[in-house]
């Protein structure tokens, strides 16, 4: 069996911390996150292709065991220091209630977080 273990862009980071990939700091704070690594390891961070903007670009990618660098930066960087973690939170799928006759425009939703469809 084979294991693929894929390293982690800045905005791939911003999305685990519930934050939008194309979010105003992203970009500052992926030079505060290069600046450390080269701080650390003193050579430059390793890069991937991802699809941006409609085409691939190379953007400065970490390991998993490099994840201590993007921490580093979101606690250093001034837009995001002090800020707490983001919780770590999954969705549950509910029945949504289907009063009435059934049609879909008696349709109300459950009161908890909406799911995105299968």
């Amino acid at each position: 069996m084979t294991v693929i273990v894929r390293r982690t862009t800045v905005a791939e980071y911003l999305v685990q911390r519930g934050l939008p990939a194309d979010w105003r700091y992203g970009s500052p704070l992926g030079r505060v996150a290069a600046q450390i690594y080269r701080q650390t390891y003193g050579r430059e961070p390793g890069k991937a292709f991802r699809f941006i903007n409609g085409r691939f670009r190379r953007v400065m990618a970490y390991w998993p065991t490099e994840a201590h660098v993007l921490a580093a930066a979101w606690e250093h960087y001034g837009c995001t220091a002090g800020l707490a973690p983001a919780p770590v939170t999954r969705t549950v799928r509910r029945r949504a209630d289907w009063s009435g006759s059934g049609d879909s425009m008696r349709w109300t939703p459950t009161p908890g977080p909406l799911c995105s469809h299968p």
